[in-house]
């Protein structure tokens, strides 16, 4: 019997080793011929099984692109393969593609940001580029277009399934509204992560990212650029109304930049469930470069943020009392109070690459960091006889607050948290950005600044 059992375990050794030095050809074929990761780990596997039934499957690697020579020639036949912890490595191409990755932890990792897009026509509030809740997306372009075309919306079958999921909201008022860019509003991140890595996020229409957040989550941005040019800021967050995933949730933005073409709002925020919900909000090293305008409809009253208005930051910096009220920014100059001619070629400038629908057009537009102020601009009628510039009109205060984030709560009134929000704090970390809103310096509000003697009331 002793001898037997021998033999039997010399026979297992003897076909483990061959497995093992199997995997090790494999090993050794991939570094020299690039065989395809997703084979090494099935003969890795094979030697584990070999001694141990392993149920645990391995993550795996598979490649998209588009041309062929990968696994899969799409990035949603690749989601719809892929499993929890497993990565798609996304080589170059421009993928035309509405992206669903739905109760999936995976990775989407591009080789490039320049090299791989994943873009998408905007046109339908559900049809976007990228939908998505946890996991990691990083070194892509996602680009949310608006191509002028007239866009195919979902069918009866599809309306229908939406409303399924649609608990207290239905598709009859989200028809209503175009897409975001990137989409992350699902019960899944309920205690997972969503992390954004060397990402270009480019939003023709509405806001480049629509958040809805779940409790024990955390949301981040590194090395990203979040690019607004319609009518929707650079990131759009809200919490849950549901206290099965409500929580303390987290966003974080590290190294990155922001900046919004037409829109006066570069982050809009909404607190709907103040009683079961919580932000911890965390900015380092964020560049912003915005719009405010002396006069625009893009205004909404029912903002509440209690911080300071554009034409009050713009007060205070020249007068030098800026860093006196406990403020700082990165930006050399916080507010570029535009000249008429500055702001007759800018939305000249924005209004021809917006027609042709030339996003690369839009983006050579070069905006400073902070914000860029445009002032009143009139009709051409109005214009000086010297030089045939617009005349300039700059008033002091419009009925609707000029800051360029925004701010709702339920029941419209400001809240004790940051900038006015009820739940929303700011993490005693956050530094070095442009917006004085984003750092963490004194509290400040207009009922507390250092004003110099120049007239300003509230």
């Amino acid at each position: 019997m002793y001898t037997e059992r021998n033999n039997a375990r010399r026979k297992q050794l003897s076909s483990s080793r061959l497995l093992l030095v199997a995997a090790m050809i494999l090993q050794m074929a991939a570094i020299i011929i690039g065989i395809r990761p997703a084979m090494v780990y099935a003969a890795e596997n094979t030697v584990q099984d070999s001694t141990k039934i392993n149920t645990k499957k391995q993550p795996q690697i598979y490649i998209v692109d588009k041309n062929g020579m990968g696994d899969f020639v799409s990035i949603q036949e690749g989601v719809d393969n892929a499993s929890d912890g497993d990565t798609l490595l996304i080589y170059p191409g421009t993928y035309i593609e509405a992206v669903q990755v739905m109760n999936k932890d995976i990775q989407i990792v591009g080789v490039s940001k320049d090299l791989c897009i994943l873009q998408y026509d905007t046109a339908f509030y559900r049809k976007i580029p990228l939908t998505i809740a946890s996991g990691k997306v990083s070194n892509l372009t996602i680009h949310g277009m608006d191509s002028k075309v007239q866009q195919i919306g979902p069918t009866q079958e599809e309306i229908d399934r939406m409303n399924a999921e649609l608990v207290g909201d239905s598709w009859e008022r989200q028809k209503n509204y175009s897409g975001y860019a990137v989409h992350i509003d699902q019960n899944c991140l309920y205690g997972k992560n969503m992390i954004f890595e060397n990402c270009r996020i480019i939003s023709e229409n509405n806001h480049c990212v629509g958040i809805g957040t779940r409790g024990k989550s955390k949301i981040s941005f590194e090395n990203c650029e979040l690019i607004s040019m319609g009518g929707g800021s650079c990131v759009f967050m809200h919490d849950p109304t549901s206290i099965e995933v409500s929580g303390a949730a987290a966003l974080v933005m590290k190294n990155s930049s922001m900046t919004s073409y037409l829109c006066p709002y570069v982050m809009t925020f909404q607190s709907l469930f103040p009683a079961y919900n919580s932000i911890d909000l965390t900015f380092q090293n964020v560049r912003v470069s915005a719009v405010a305008y002396a006069e625009s409809d893009g205004y909404i009253s029912d903002n509440v943020n209690t911080s300071f208005e554009v034409e009050t930051l713009l007060e205070l910096e020249q007068a030098g009392t800026l860093y006196v009220n406990g403020l700082n920014t990165s930006a050399t100059a916080l507010v570029h109070e535009m000249s008429p001619k500055e702001a007759n070629d800018y939305m000249k400038a924005l209004e021809e690459a917006l027609d042709a629908g030339d996003a690369a057009k839009v983006m050579a537009i070069k905006l400073p960091e902070g914000i860029s102020y445009i002032g009143k601009i009139p009709q051409d009628s109005e214009t000086d006889t010297k030089t045939s510039a617009p005349l300039f009109s700059l008033p002091k205060f419009n009925t609707a607050k000029h800051q360029v984030i925004a701010v709702y709560n339920a029941g419209n009134q400001p809240g004790s948290g940051w900038c006015g929000l009820n739940n929303a704090v700011l993490n005693a970390d956050s530094f070095g950005n442009t917006l004085v809103e984003m750092n963490n310096t004194i509290p400040y509000t207009a009922d507390n600044a250092v004003f110099p003697n120049f007239g300003i009331g509230y």
